[in-house]
């Protein structure tokens, strides 16, 4: 009876070593998952929060729509300080990889018409890429883009 009971006990860790040896890449790969999910809605937030900080920075310059040789330089400030977080556009991006090419300005528009209320939309773009690469290579079908855009806007009342 003895030897019976050692022998099922043996069964038992054996079995135990298979159960793990299989759910362990999966639960790896679902907290990777997860992590990465994390990550990519705090570069969201970041991503709207600076655009947040443009936005009541172009709201706050004024004489935005009445001169269009100085909307140029004002874009430049802003864009400055939604990609660098200052207006001189020194230091490093607030995300890996962001650019002043990504904000783009709107036409100036007036809703309603002849009410002299102007407002011009600001929008971003950004190219989220996970930690471990930017394609996953599936060896049949070719490589899948893992990268995506968080894309983001915001309509700014201007003077």
């Amino acid at each position: 009876m003895r030897t019976l009971s050692v022998s099922n006990s043996r069964k038992q860790r054996g079995l135990a070593a298979v159960e793990a040896t299989l759910i362990l890449p999966l639960m790896l790969l679902l907290m990777l998952a997860i992590g990465e999910f994390g990550r990519a809605l705090y570069q969201y937030a970041t991503l709207t929060q600076a655009l947040r900080g443009g936005a009541l920075a172009l709201d706050r310059m004024g004489s935005y729509v009445d001169n269009p040789q100085t909307r140029s330089d004002k874009e430049n400030i802003i864009r400055n300080i939604i990609v660098y977080g200052n207006s001189q556009g020194t230091g490093s991006p607030v995300l890996p990889g962001l650019s002043k090419n990504d904000v783009i300005f709107s036409n100036v528009f007036e809703i309603p018409a002849d009410s002299e209320n102007y407002y011009s939309q600001v929008d971003l773009s950004y190219s989220w890429q996970p930690v471990f690469g930017s394609e996953f290579n599936t060896f049949v079908a070719g490589a899948i883009s893992l990268d995506f855009p968080l894309n983001t806007s915001m309509t700014v009342r201007v003077k």
